[in-house]
C-alpha cells in the first residue's frame, strides 16, 4: 500500500452497536502522520503539559466489569473507530493489573486488536499478523467456561475478528457487551 493511501481519515465502521457509556469522543481518530500525537504534541486532543498527568484509572475487579467506566468507554471507542484512543482507554486498567491474571491478558488481547486495527488501516501487514496472534493468544487465556469474560462473548467476538481480518467486505469485529446489570 502506498504512503499516501495510507495517511486518510478513519472513517467510523457502520452499524455501531449503542454506545456503553456516555463519555464524549476526542475531536479526531489519530492516524499516525496525518494528526499531532494525542499526548506528545500541543496540538493533541489528550496532550497534558510537563507536569501534568491524567488522572489514574480506577481499577474494577473482572467481576464488576459494568462499574468501570474507563472499560465502558474503550469498548465505545474502540466501536467507532477510535483504536488507539481505545487502546489507551484499556492500556490504563492493563497497568493496574496482574499482566499474566486473566485480566491483564484479557486487556492486553484487546489492546492488541485494536492497534491492529489501526495498522491494518496505514497498510502494515506484517504489524497486523504479530498482533492479531499475541491478541488471540491472550484472549484465549482469559476464557471462561461460558466463553464470556467482563461482558463480552470470547468465543464469538474471536471468530468474527479472525473473519474481518482474513476476508474483504466483512463486518467489523464490534465489541457487543452483555446486558449491563442495572
Amino acid at each position: 500500500m502506498s504512503k499516501l493511501l495510507a495517511m486518510r481519515e478513519i472513517t467510523p465502521p457502520t452499524g455501531a452497536p449503542p454506545r456503553y457509556c456516555e463519555k464524549v469522543f476526542p475531536p479526531y481518530r489519530y492516524v499516525p502522520g496525518l494528526h499531532p500525537h494525542p499526548v506528545a504534541h500541543p496540538q493533541g486532543h489528550s496532550y497534558h503539559p510537563a507536569g501534568q498527568h491524567p488522572p489514574a484509572q480506577a481499577w474494577v475487579p473482572p467481576e464488576r466489569w459494568s462499574e468501570s467506566l474507563d472499560y465502558l468507554y474503550g469498548n465505545d471507542l474502540y466501536n467507532n473507530g477510535y483504536w488507539w484512543e481505545a487502546h489507551e482507554a484499556w492500556e490504563g486498567l492493563w497497568q493496574q493489573t496482574e499482566k499474566g491474571g486473566p485480566q491483564g491478558r484479557f486487556l492486553q488481547g484487546l489492546i492488541q486488536i485494536s492497534a491492529a486495527h489501526l495498522k491494518n488501516h496505514v497498510g502494515h501487514a506484517e504489524g497486523v499478523e504479530r498482533l492479531l496472534a499475541r491478541a488471540f493468544e491472550h484472549l484465549e487465556s482469559a476464557r471462561t467456561k461460558d466463553g464470556i469474560y467482563m461482558g463480552l462473548d470470547l468465543d464469538d467476538f474471536m471468530a468474527r475478528a479472525r473473519r474481518y481480518f482474513a476476508e474483504l467486505n466483512t463486518p467489523s469485529p464490534f465489541i457487543v457487551l452483555e446486558k449491563i446489570p442495572c
